[in-house]
């Protein structure tokens, strides 16, 4: 027989009655619109979309290209992302050596402990590792298997 814990329990009800703010519980960029202004800001004020408690991640959006700020827990921005259609670039901000993979690169690092940081319905931003070793990777989430 199967047992189900709390721990299950509590979400599926929760989905169940309200799915929408089940949705934003287990997902943050769902529903969310993203800024117009504030980016580079070191605590800007549109909501913080990361799943992830170490690192924020705000989303802007003005000419039709999409910007996502990521900064850690004290505030200072690691990078900022830009998406325009199925175009990702970085932006000159944060720390030089920063890395991260985009799609267009075709490399993926393979490296363990990654911890999804945003997720909305085009790609996901993923993390591993601490400090000077943290590696960052965009990946599509038609290109995900």
């Amino acid at each position: 027989m199967l047992k189900l814990t709390t721990r299950y329990v509590c979400p599926l009800i929760l989905m169940m009655a309200s799915p929408l703010n089940a949705w934003a519980l287990c997902c943050p960029s769902v529903g969310q619109k993203p800024a117009r202004s504030g980016l580079g800001e070191i605590q800007p004020s549109s909501a913080n979309l990361s799943l992830d408690r170490r690192w924020s991640v705000h989303a802007f959006e003005r000419d039709a290209v999409n910007y996502f700020q990521v900064s850690d827990s004290a505030g200072s921005i690691e990078f900022i992302l830009a998406k325009s259609g199925d175009t990702f670039w970085v932006l000159p901000s944060g720390p030089v050596d920063t890395q991260i993979s985009l799609p267009s690169e075709d490399r993926y690092p393979h490296v363990a402990d990654v911890v999804e940081a945003y997720r909305d319905h085009e790609f996901k931003l993923l993390v591993s590792g601490h400090g000077p070793s943290t590696v960052w990777s965009v990946e599509r989430v038609s290109d995900i298997p």
